[in-house]
């Protein structure tokens, strides 16, 4: 497909400029063959375009170049400039959106062809001439201004031709490049909304499985409760009878052989001591399960989207609950914790954020370590900070942290979205923030702060 047939008409008198003139010609006209005929695969024609936009931007880089040796005028050499990102920008918007057109062989060639023209004979012609002034001694200033008048001098009809193409592409690049934007901020909008949706239903996912989990154990830790308190009454009342039998045995003499082989081999003070402890002791992780059930269960709980005032205090240790057994293989939790105000936020969202900094500091831990975690507040606002003594971060990975997607994990060991949704739950949820602190093998430090009411009173 000949988009675009050279002729004498369209050379400069610069031969460089000419000879890559004709050379981006032949590349338009090979990714029309190649578009045109079908035949060509998807790697084929990316490549071809590829070679198209390297060898514009050559292009311009040698004619810009060229401007700055001859000391063309300031303005008009960065007019030429900014055509020449224009043209990259609008190329690339249309490749990339090509799969939108009906006939994209068509619409490519059409806008290629018809910049190529205007590009040469309006402004590289007009920039060949004032080169050659220069050359001859005249300043820049009176060749744009000979070059002015001799536009003005030349066919109107050609002239007002000239100036409408250069409006209208104006316009057409002008419009691609919005479109193109509104585009993008369409894809990041579904993207955003998709990672809310995904999670809303990881949460709700979490929280029915929390309270079919809470109920099928609160079932049973119900009834040996109820066990454990009828042992404790039953080793009581034997005790009391093993105390009336050995009140009894003092005044019995001689005292019964069989009393006495079942006396020495049972050391009764210590069976005494240690049943009440163990029974104790099983009351007391009963207590822990049920507490472990009831942390989950407030932690899951994403029923609300709602803002509330929240205990972040309580928030934060139903999370190392929750997380305890994660927590347990790596790290010790050293607690500086005070009483602070309610906060209004979302409780299930900034749980949320919470489990993830805590497991991100986690998994910073090589071997043991300890995670501090520390609270304030002032007029206005209040913060959790998590503090691991784990491996630490360059500046070029704290610089990408919250981004979608990036983690430092192997592949398939993490996804990257974690920090990236804790941040958009708190700076664009919360309109709060997460500080970060790191240095390699100085730990991190993160800071969740969100803005609280000033007319809020201790608990």
């Amino acid at each position: 497909m000949q988009a675009f047939v050279w002729n004498a008409r369209f050379e400069t008198g610069i031969a460089a400029v000419d000879e890559q003139h004709r050379h981006l010609v032949d590349i338009v006209n090979a990714l029309g063959e190649a578009l045109i005929s079908g035949s060509a695969t998807e790697g084929s024609l990316g490549a071809t375009f590829n070679q198209l936009a390297d060898y514009a931007q050559f292009h311009f880089a040698e004619e810009e170049a060229l401007m700055q040796q001859t000391h063309m005028l300031e303005t008009q050499a960065s007019l030429h400039q900014q055509h020449h990102r224009q043209f990259a920008e609008q190329l690339t918007s249309m490749w990339s959106g090509r799969a939108e057109f009906q006939n994209p062989a068509e619409v490519l060639h059409g806008f290629l062809s018809s910049w190529l023209t205007f590009h040469i004979l309006e402004e590289d012609q007009s920039m060949a001439r004032q080169m050659e002034h220069i050359a001859h001694g005249m300043s820049p200033q009176k060749a744009h201004e000979q070059e002015s008048a001799l536009t003005q001098a030349t066919d109107s009809a050609s002239a007002i031709l000239l100036a409408a193409m250069h409006k209208l592409y104006h316009v057409l690049a002008l419009q691609n490049k919005g479109l193109a934007q509104a585009n993008e901020r369409l894809e990041e909008r579904v993207a955003e909304r998709t990672r809310e949706l995904v999670q809303a239903e990881k949460m709700a996912a979490i929280g029915q499985l929390a309270a079919g989990v809470a109920h099928e154990i609160n079932t049973p830790i119900g009834f040996v409760r109820s066990n454990i308190g009828t042992l404790r009454g039953y080793a009581e009342q034997l005790f009391a009878l093993v105390d009336a039998w050995e009140s009894a045995g003092v005044h019995l003499n001689p005292v019964p052989p069989a009393l006495q082989t079942v006396r020495k081999a049972t050391d009764l003070p210590y069976l005494r001591e240690d049943l009440t402890a163990l029974v104790q002791e099983s009351q007391e992780g009963l207590d822990r399960v049920r507490n472990i059930v009831q942390s989950l269960r407030n932690f899951a709980h994403a029923e609300s989207r709602e803002m509330a005032d929240v205990d972040l205090l309580l928030s934060l240790e139903n999370t190392l609950t929750v997380a305890a057994s994660q927590i347990a293989v790596r790290a010790e939790v050293v607690r500086h914790l005070t009483p602070m105000p309610l906060v209004p936020c979302v409780e299930g969202q900034i749980n949320q954020v919470l489990m993830s900094l805590l497991l991100n500091a986690v998994q910073s831990i090589e071997d043991r370590g300890t995670i501090t975690v520390r609270n304030g507040f002032d007029a206005s606002g209040a913060w959790i900070t998590i503090e691991d003594s784990g491996c630490g971060m360059p500046q070029a990975v704290r610089t990408r942290l919250f981004e979608p997607f990036f983690t430092t994990k192997a592949v398939g060991q993490g996804t990257g979205l974690g920090l990236s949704v804790a941040w958009d739950i708190v700076v664009n949820k919360h309109k709060g923030r997460i500080d970060v602190q790191s240095e390699p093998g100085q730990g991190s430090r993160f800071t969740l702060w969100l803005p609280i009411r000033h007319n809020q009173s201790l608990n």
